[in-house]
């Protein structure tokens, strides 16, 4: 009896080292290694706090980052002669150039319209942009258009978002966005789910090289959302916990995981 129970405990022990998971269980693309599965940067290698000032652009006030990036753009405002509205853009398209640039490569398509009527009673519409690069979405790369408007017309009040401007970075993957998945599988040591999602996207990145400076970076990136997980943030000083997703980005032709953390807080 007492050799039968060992027996059967020994089966037990072998189970239970079966059931465990270890890097071989998930095999990598060809070619991608282990060293791939170590994140590139963390959360503070990429913070980055824009220094903005507020300029005049002609007539209009206008928030420009230190790279010469324009933020926002005010081009009416309450109190302002109403001639100086007329005068203002009806369309995006007559911002280009002076605000953002857009060629073969660069684009803006528009995502959303929404219609509201303010506190003052006048009818306005804002026009929400994505960027694109070389038919590539940009992450992080948006811009709205606020209008006041009327059945006759239209006139551009305000915009505002971040437009990238890319040096012709090379829009062609080199792995599939299911080899990127199962990279982070790999990383996180858990098993795919039909949820997980990988999404192509043209990224740059704010590196930080020293204290409060930093160099640009840009990358093709495949965008995964991985497991579903709960998480803690915090409104104020009070801890509040949110439905989020365990997320990475991973450089689209080398397969090297660049950032991992939480769906929302990936920073941009």
């Amino acid at each position: 009896m007492i050799k039968i129970s060992r027996l059967l405990g020994l089966a037990a022990i072998v189970l239970m080292l079966a059931g465990c998971s270890s890097d071989d269980d998930y095999d990598l693309p060809e070619g991608i290694g282990q060293n791939n599965l170590i994140p590139l940067y963390s959360s503070n290698d990429l913070s980055y706090n824009r220094k903005t000032h507020v300029e005049s652009l002609g007539n209009w006030n206008v928030c420009k980052d230190d790279d010469g990036r324009y933020l926002w753009a005010t081009l009416y405002d309450k109190g302002d002669p109403v001639e100086k509205l007329y005068a203002a853009p009806s369309s995006y398209e007559e911002l280009d150039g002076k605000l953002f640039n857009l060629d073969d490569d660069h684009s803006l398509k528009l995502d959303t319209v929404e219609y509201y009527t303010d506190y003052e009673g006048y009818s306005r519409r804002q026009d929400f942009y994505n960027e694109y690069y070389r038919g590539i979405p940009v992450l992080g790369g948006q811009y709205s258009f606020l209008y006041f408007y009327n059945p006759q017309e239209q006139h551009i009040h305000h915009c505002s978002g971040y437009f990238i401007s890319f040096d012709n970075l090379d829009v062609t993957p080199a792995i599939t966005g299911n080899q990127a998945i199962q990279i982070f599988s790999a990383y996180l040591k858990k098993t795919i789910e039909t949820s997980w999602t990988a999404t192509l996207y043209a990224r740059e990145y704010h590196v930080r090289v020293e204290g409060e400076t930093f160099r640009r970076e840009q990358r093709l990136v495949y965008y995964i959302t991985g497991p579903a997980i709960k998480a803690t943030t915090y409104m104020g000083s009070w801890p509040c916990e949110i439905d989020t997703n365990e997320s990475a980005e991973i450089d689209a032709h080398t397969g090297q995981i660049i950032y991992a953390g939480m769906k929302h807080f990936v920073p941009f």
